[in-house]
């Protein structure tokens, strides 16, 4: 199981109405070289309170590599099913879908007196090299793959992603610009949605060729040490190294892009 790092759990001065929606955001994409789920690090209870946590996990084993996120309006509940999943996954000798509808299915049968908590995941499979996915998944039986060509949006953010996303992600990318591309998406979708605001970002990659998983460096962990580039990650720890690593006009007119956006919301006093 991969080791997940140990994050800082802290209330957010904030609590949910009864009747929420805080489906929260997580983005999977395909990149040339590997793939990767990133989530927004806003972690909702039971009871509404709003804490800040890790949302994915993964596993290397004999059946493949995996990784899942999840964006939820009961965090410890999806963590749960997250994780059980993964279980199910390791013992399944290739039969993926049916593994996961099983344990999807029983977990959502459990609720026999009140109603399932709304949990979405976002799996990144990678059997063997040029044999990768990424799929939808959510209770009690859903589990829908996505084609090369396609991004995969949870969560309320989704209802400002989702018609940004045609006009960022155009055609196939080299891994490192794809992150480049998610960071500014997850940017976005903290900067026009209240809920999403003051959240961090996290990432888990699963590299094609090796099947390894690894943290992003647009994440809040890199190289087994804790970091906290805090709300402006993206300029001052993502863009410059990826700046250095990439090529092309269109990545260079996103680093720019998302570089004026952040200089000018900072100018004008608003949190991401």
């Amino acid at each position: 199981m991969y080791p997940k790092p140990h994050s800082q759990v802290s209330t957010l001065p904030k609590r949910l109405s009864g009747a929420r929606k805080a489906m929260t955001v997580a983005i999977g994409m395909y990149g040339i070289g590997g793939l990767f789920v990133c989530t927004d690090s806003h972690v909702v209870s039971s009871d509404g309170i709003v804490t800040s946590g890790f949302k994915l996990s993964g596993t290397e084993c004999g059946n493949g590599t995996f990784v899942i996120g999840n964006a939820a309006d009961d965090g410890n509940a999806a963590t749960m099913l997250a994780q059980d999943i993964l279980d199910s996954l390791e013992k399944s000798k290739g039969q993926l879908g049916p593994a996961i509808k099983k344990t999807m299915k029983e977990w959502h049968s459990g609720y026999v007196h009140s109603k399932a908590p709304s949990v979405q995941f976002i799996l990144a499979v990678r059997i063997a090299p040029q044999h990768r996915s990424l799929y939808f998944c959510e209770p009690p039986n859903t589990i829908l793959r996505k084609s090369l060509d396609e991004v995969v949006v949870i969560g309320i953010g989704s209802q400002i992603l989702d018609p940004l996303v045609p006009e960022v992600i155009r055609g196939p990318l080299y891994l490192k610009e794809a992150l480049i591309r998610a960071a500014y998406l997850m940017y976005r979708a903290k900067k026009d949605h209240a809920f999403l605001k003051g959240s961090e970002t996290d990432a888990l990659i699963v590299y094609e060729q090796s099947g390894a998983i690894r943290p992003s460096i647009a994440g809040r962990y890199e190289g087994g040490r804790s970091v906290r580039p805090g709300r402006r990650f993206y300029a001052a720890l993502l863009l410059p190294r990826f700046a250095r690593t990439t090529s092309g006009s269109r990545s260079k007119w996103f680093s720019g892009t998302l570089q004026r956006e952040i200089s000018r919301d900072q100018k004008q006093g608003k949190p991401n």
